[in-house]
Protein backbone atom coordinates (compact mmCIF):
# COMPACT_ATOMS: atom_id res chain seq x y z
CA UNK A 1 0.00 0.00 0.00
CA UNK A 2 1.48 3.29 -0.42
CA UNK A 3 1.91 5.97 2.00
CA UNK A 4 -0.82 8.27 1.66
CA UNK A 5 -3.50 6.46 0.51
CA UNK A 6 -7.11 6.45 1.60
CA UNK A 7 -7.55 2.84 1.87
CA UNK A 8 -7.68 1.23 5.00
CA UNK A 9 -5.16 -2.19 5.37
CA UNK A 10 -7.23 -5.74 5.05
CA UNK A 11 -5.66 -6.68 8.50
CA UNK A 12 -5.09 -4.64 11.51
CA UNK A 13 -3.15 -4.61 14.36
CA UNK A 14 -5.35 -5.56 17.36
CA UNK A 15 -4.68 -6.47 20.83
CA UNK A 16 -4.49 -9.86 22.03
CA UNK A 17 -5.12 -11.43 24.82
CA UNK A 18 -1.80 -13.44 25.85
CA UNK A 19 -1.99 -16.19 29.37
CA UNK A 20 0.42 -17.05 31.56
CA UNK A 21 2.99 -14.57 30.46
CA UNK A 22 2.99 -10.39 29.96
CA UNK A 23 4.09 -10.38 26.97
CA UNK A 24 0.46 -8.45 25.40
CA UNK A 25 1.25 -5.71 27.45
CA UNK A 26 4.68 -4.59 25.61
CA UNK A 27 3.64 -2.89 22.50
CA UNK A 28 5.22 -4.14 19.45
CA UNK A 29 6.44 -1.58 17.00
CA UNK A 30 9.13 -1.18 14.47
CA UNK A 31 12.93 -0.43 15.39
CA UNK A 32 12.87 1.59 12.51
CA UNK A 33 9.34 2.90 10.81
CA UNK A 34 8.76 3.30 7.80
CA UNK A 35 9.79 -0.27 6.28
CA UNK A 36 7.13 -2.68 6.42
CA UNK A 37 3.16 -3.24 7.21
CA UNK A 38 2.83 -5.90 9.82
CA UNK A 39 0.14 -8.47 9.22
CA UNK A 40 0.08 -10.39 12.46
CA UNK A 41 -1.62 -13.70 14.11
CA UNK A 42 -2.40 -15.48 10.91
CA UNK A 43 -3.71 -18.86 12.29
CA UNK A 44 -1.63 -21.29 9.30
CA UNK A 45 -2.72 -24.65 11.21
CA UNK A 46 -4.77 -26.16 14.91
CA UNK A 47 -2.91 -28.27 16.73
CA UNK A 48 -4.85 -29.84 19.52
CA UNK A 49 -6.96 -27.27 19.81
CA UNK A 50 -4.52 -24.80 19.56
CA UNK A 51 -4.27 -22.03 16.80
CA UNK A 52 -0.64 -22.07 15.33
CA UNK A 53 -0.20 -18.92 14.28
CA UNK A 54 2.75 -16.49 11.86
CA UNK A 55 2.85 -12.79 11.65
CA UNK A 56 3.53 -11.45 8.44
CA UNK A 57 5.97 -8.32 7.75
CA UNK A 58 5.66 -6.75 4.29
CA UNK A 59 7.89 -4.36 2.79
CA UNK A 60 6.84 -1.09 2.10
CA UNK A 61 8.48 0.00 -0.79
CA UNK A 62 10.20 -1.84 -3.93
CA UNK A 63 9.64 -5.82 -2.78
CA UNK A 64 11.73 -8.36 -4.57
CA UNK A 65 9.21 -11.10 -4.83
CA UNK A 66 10.96 -13.25 -1.80
CA UNK A 67 10.13 -14.78 0.92
CA UNK A 68 11.94 -15.75 4.04
CA UNK A 69 10.35 -17.86 6.65
CA UNK A 70 11.60 -16.59 10.17
CA UNK A 71 11.20 -19.72 12.96
CA UNK A 72 10.93 -17.70 16.24
CA UNK A 73 11.46 -19.99 18.94
CA UNK A 74 14.25 -19.69 21.65
CA UNK A 75 14.69 -22.57 24.40
CA UNK A 76 11.93 -24.07 22.34
CA UNK A 77 9.36 -21.77 23.42
CA UNK A 78 7.69 -19.61 21.10
CA UNK A 79 5.60 -16.65 22.54
CA UNK A 80 5.26 -12.80 22.01
CA UNK A 81 8.43 -11.89 23.77
CA UNK A 82 10.45 -13.75 21.20
CA UNK A 83 8.68 -12.55 18.51
CA UNK A 84 9.27 -8.90 19.83
CA UNK A 85 13.10 -10.27 20.56
CA UNK A 86 13.56 -10.52 16.75
CA UNK A 87 11.72 -7.22 15.99
CA UNK A 88 14.36 -5.95 18.40
CA UNK A 89 17.14 -7.05 17.25
CA UNK A 90 16.17 -5.90 13.65
CA UNK A 91 15.56 -8.92 11.82
CA UNK A 92 12.40 -7.61 9.69
CA UNK A 93 13.70 -4.21 9.91
CA UNK A 94 16.45 -5.47 7.79
CA UNK A 95 14.71 -7.73 5.33
CA UNK A 96 12.11 -5.90 4.28
CA UNK A 97 14.06 -3.24 3.89
CA UNK A 98 16.16 -5.01 0.95
CA UNK A 99 12.32 -6.16 -0.40
CA UNK A 100 11.44 -9.32 1.43
CA UNK A 101 8.62 -10.52 2.30
CA UNK A 102 9.30 -12.18 6.00
CA UNK A 103 7.07 -14.87 7.49
CA UNK A 104 8.00 -15.02 11.48
CA UNK A 105 6.46 -18.34 11.97
CA UNK A 106 5.80 -19.48 15.95
CA UNK A 107 5.82 -23.15 15.72
CA UNK A 108 4.12 -23.69 19.19
CA UNK A 109 6.25 -23.99 22.78
CA UNK A 110 7.97 -27.38 24.59
CA UNK A 111 5.17 -27.01 27.32
CA UNK A 112 2.86 -28.66 24.68
CA UNK A 113 4.72 -30.11 21.76
CA UNK A 114 7.95 -32.31 21.59
CA UNK A 115 10.52 -31.74 19.10
CA UNK A 116 9.47 -33.48 16.02
CA UNK A 117 6.07 -31.89 16.90
CA UNK A 118 7.50 -28.41 16.59
CA UNK A 119 8.90 -29.49 13.68
CA UNK A 120 5.70 -30.80 11.99
CA UNK A 121 4.29 -27.56 12.79
CA UNK A 122 6.83 -25.93 10.95
CA UNK A 123 6.36 -28.14 7.99
CA UNK A 124 2.67 -26.79 8.16
CA UNK A 125 3.43 -23.21 8.37
CA UNK A 126 5.83 -24.00 4.84
CA UNK A 127 3.12 -25.65 3.18
CA UNK A 128 0.40 -22.62 3.95
CA UNK A 129 3.29 -20.15 2.88
CA UNK A 130 3.72 -22.21 -0.44
CA UNK A 131 0.21 -22.65 -0.87
CA UNK A 132 -0.63 -19.33 -0.86
CA UNK A 133 2.84 -17.79 -2.54
CA UNK A 134 0.59 -16.00 -5.29
CA UNK A 135 -1.65 -14.35 -2.73
CA UNK A 136 1.41 -13.59 -1.03
CA UNK A 137 3.22 -12.37 -4.47
CA UNK A 138 6.14 -14.19 -3.81
CA UNK A 139 8.16 -17.17 -5.82
CA UNK A 140 6.83 -20.08 -4.40
CA UNK A 141 10.45 -22.27 -5.25
CA UNK A 142 12.33 -19.66 -4.23
CA UNK A 143 12.07 -19.08 -0.65
CA UNK A 144 14.81 -19.03 2.14
CA UNK A 145 14.26 -20.01 5.73
CA UNK A 146 16.20 -18.67 9.04
CA UNK A 147 15.62 -18.92 12.85
CA UNK A 148 17.84 -17.93 15.91
CA UNK A 149 18.98 -20.35 18.36
CA UNK A 150 15.95 -23.59 18.50
CA UNK A 151 14.53 -21.70 15.53
CA UNK A 152 17.08 -22.49 13.91
CA UNK A 153 17.09 -26.40 15.17
CA UNK A 154 13.40 -26.56 14.04
CA UNK A 155 14.19 -24.89 10.69
CA UNK A 156 16.33 -27.09 10.02
CA UNK A 157 15.10 -30.29 10.82
CA UNK A 158 11.38 -29.06 8.98
CA UNK A 159 13.93 -29.27 5.64
CA UNK A 160 15.26 -32.54 6.23
CA UNK A 161 13.16 -34.65 7.98
CA UNK A 162 10.56 -36.51 6.13
CA UNK A 163 7.88 -34.50 4.82
CA UNK A 164 4.39 -34.34 6.45
CA UNK A 165 1.56 -33.07 4.27
CA UNK A 166 -1.69 -31.61 6.43
CA UNK A 167 -5.43 -30.93 5.37
CA UNK A 168 -6.02 -30.21 1.44
CA UNK A 169 -3.89 -27.40 0.91
CA UNK A 170 -2.81 -27.62 -2.57
CA UNK A 171 0.65 -28.11 -2.95
CA UNK A 172 3.51 -30.46 -4.97
CA UNK A 173 4.29 -33.57 -2.69
CA UNK A 174 8.16 -32.72 -2.55
CA UNK A 175 10.89 -32.51 -0.03
CA UNK A 176 10.85 -28.64 1.28
CA UNK A 177 14.21 -27.90 0.28
CA UNK A 178 13.44 -27.89 -3.01
CA UNK A 179 10.82 -25.15 -1.99
CA UNK A 180 13.68 -23.17 0.08
CA UNK A 181 17.08 -23.66 -1.43
CA UNK A 182 18.51 -21.21 1.34
CA UNK A 183 19.06 -21.28 5.04
CA UNK A 184 20.57 -19.31 7.42
CA UNK A 185 21.17 -20.54 10.85
CA UNK A 186 22.16 -18.34 14.15
CA UNK A 187 23.75 -20.06 16.79
CA UNK A 188 21.79 -23.17 15.99
CA UNK A 189 22.01 -26.23 18.14
CA UNK A 190 22.85 -29.57 15.52
CA UNK A 191 23.47 -32.08 18.02
CA UNK A 192 21.64 -32.38 20.81
CA UNK A 193 23.04 -35.89 21.83
CA UNK A 194 26.66 -34.00 22.71
CA UNK A 195 24.59 -30.97 24.43
CA UNK A 196 22.90 -33.39 26.58
CA UNK A 197 26.12 -34.73 27.74
CA UNK A 198 27.58 -31.32 28.79
CA UNK A 199 27.23 -30.36 32.68
CA UNK A 200 28.80 -26.58 32.54
CA UNK A 201 25.65 -24.91 30.79
CA UNK A 202 23.79 -22.44 32.90
CA UNK A 203 20.52 -23.77 32.59
CA UNK A 204 18.63 -27.47 33.31
CA UNK A 205 19.71 -28.42 29.55
CA UNK A 206 18.97 -31.98 30.35
CA UNK A 207 15.44 -31.19 31.18
CA UNK A 208 14.56 -29.60 28.19
CA UNK A 209 16.27 -32.15 25.86
CA UNK A 210 14.50 -34.47 27.84
CA UNK A 211 11.24 -32.66 27.54
CA UNK A 212 12.47 -32.13 23.82
CA UNK A 213 12.92 -35.69 22.80
CA UNK A 214 9.62 -37.28 24.87
CA UNK A 215 7.00 -39.41 23.25
CA UNK A 216 4.06 -37.37 22.08
CA UNK A 217 2.53 -34.97 24.49
CA UNK A 218 3.15 -32.58 27.51
CA UNK A 219 2.40 -36.11 29.95
CA UNK A 220 5.18 -35.91 32.58
CA UNK A 221 5.24 -39.93 32.42
CA UNK A 222 6.64 -39.61 29.58
CA UNK A 223 9.76 -37.68 30.37
CA UNK A 224 10.54 -41.24 31.74
CA UNK A 225 12.88 -42.51 28.82
CA UNK A 226 15.63 -45.23 28.93
CA UNK A 227 19.31 -44.06 28.22
CA UNK A 228 19.06 -45.90 25.26
CA UNK A 229 15.53 -44.81 23.84
CA UNK A 230 16.38 -41.06 25.18
CA UNK A 231 19.60 -40.99 22.96
CA UNK A 232 17.83 -42.12 19.96
CA UNK A 233 15.61 -39.72 20.26
CA UNK A 234 17.89 -36.68 20.35
CA UNK A 235 20.30 -38.53 17.21
CA UNK A 236 16.44 -37.84 15.73
CA UNK A 237 15.96 -34.29 16.06
CA UNK A 238 20.01 -33.70 15.65
CA UNK A 239 20.48 -32.21 11.78
CA UNK A 240 24.40 -33.57 11.91
CA UNK A 241 23.14 -37.05 12.31
CA UNK A 242 21.18 -36.67 9.10
CA UNK A 243 21.52 -38.75 5.87
CA UNK A 244 22.73 -35.92 4.19
CA UNK A 245 24.51 -37.28 1.53
CA UNK A 246 21.21 -38.73 -0.36
CA UNK A 247 19.88 -35.19 -0.83
CA UNK A 248 20.46 -34.39 -4.77
CA UNK A 249 19.80 -30.89 -4.81
CA UNK A 250 21.33 -29.73 -1.38
CA UNK A 251 20.41 -25.93 -0.56
CA UNK A 252 23.32 -23.07 0.60
CA UNK A 253 23.54 -23.31 4.44
CA UNK A 254 24.99 -19.80 6.34
CA UNK A 255 26.06 -20.39 10.27
CA UNK A 256 26.77 -17.62 12.41
CA UNK A 257 28.19 -18.46 15.87
CA UNK A 258 29.88 -16.72 18.92
CA UNK A 259 33.09 -18.13 20.13
CA UNK A 260 31.59 -16.87 23.53
CA UNK A 261 28.16 -18.69 23.77
CA UNK A 262 27.63 -20.22 26.62
CA UNK A 263 23.97 -21.32 26.15
CA UNK A 264 24.80 -23.67 22.59
CA UNK A 265 28.79 -24.13 22.67
CA UNK A 266 30.23 -22.76 18.93
CA UNK A 267 31.25 -26.23 18.16
CA UNK A 268 27.85 -27.01 17.32
CA UNK A 269 28.33 -25.04 14.20
CA UNK A 270 31.59 -25.53 13.53
CA UNK A 271 31.18 -29.92 13.63
CA UNK A 272 28.30 -28.86 11.16
CA UNK A 273 29.64 -26.92 8.98
CA UNK A 274 32.80 -29.05 8.46
CA UNK A 275 30.39 -31.71 7.88
CA UNK A 276 28.53 -29.77 4.99
CA UNK A 277 31.92 -28.99 3.58
CA UNK A 278 32.69 -32.39 3.17
CA UNK A 279 29.79 -33.30 1.30
CA UNK A 280 30.61 -30.27 -0.85
CA UNK A 281 27.67 -28.46 -0.45
CA UNK A 282 27.55 -24.89 -0.18
CA UNK A 283 28.16 -23.26 2.77
CA UNK A 284 29.10 -20.82 4.95
CA UNK A 285 30.54 -20.00 8.43
CA UNK A 286 30.48 -16.58 9.85
CA UNK A 287 32.54 -16.98 13.52
CA UNK A 288 31.56 -14.14 15.72
CA UNK A 289 35.01 -13.34 18.02
CA UNK A 290 33.81 -13.52 21.77
CA UNK A 291 30.82 -13.34 20.73
CA UNK A 292 27.61 -14.64 23.70
CA UNK A 293 24.70 -16.51 22.59
CA UNK A 294 23.18 -13.10 21.15
CA UNK A 295 24.81 -10.32 20.15
CA UNK A 296 23.84 -6.67 19.65
CA UNK A 297 24.99 -6.25 16.33
CA UNK A 298 22.83 -9.11 14.93
CA UNK A 299 21.84 -6.82 12.24
CA UNK A 300 24.74 -6.07 10.05
CA UNK A 301 24.48 -9.97 9.85
CA UNK A 302 20.87 -10.03 9.23
CA UNK A 303 22.35 -7.63 6.08
CA UNK A 304 24.72 -10.20 5.24
CA UNK A 305 21.99 -12.94 4.65
CA UNK A 306 19.72 -10.81 3.36
CA UNK A 307 22.60 -10.13 0.74
CA UNK A 308 23.14 -13.98 0.65
CA UNK A 309 19.94 -15.29 0.17
CA UNK A 310 19.31 -12.95 -2.84
CA UNK A 311 22.40 -14.42 -4.44
CA UNK A 312 21.11 -18.17 -4.54
CA UNK A 313 17.64 -17.16 -4.83
CA UNK A 314 17.77 -15.22 -8.23
CA UNK A 315 20.09 -18.61 -9.39
CA UNK A 316 17.74 -20.99 -9.54
CA UNK A 317 15.76 -21.79 -12.53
Amino acid sequence: MERGSKEKPSIKLRPVQELYNPASRLTIRPKTSGLYIHEPHIVYAEAYGIGLVMDIFKPISNPNGYGIIDVVSNGWFSDRHQLIQHIGLGVYDVLCSQGYSVFALSPGSIQVFNGMQMIRNVQAGIQYIVSHAEQFNIDKNRLGIMGISAGGHLAINALFQETKFTGRLPIEKKPYYKNIPAIALFCAPTDLLSLYSLTSLPFDVKDILKRLARKKTFLDEELNQNKNELETNLINLSPIYFQMEKVETPPSILLFHGTKDMMVPFLQSENFYKKIKTLQWDGELIIKQNAPHIWKDMSTDFDYSGKWFLKRLIKIQ
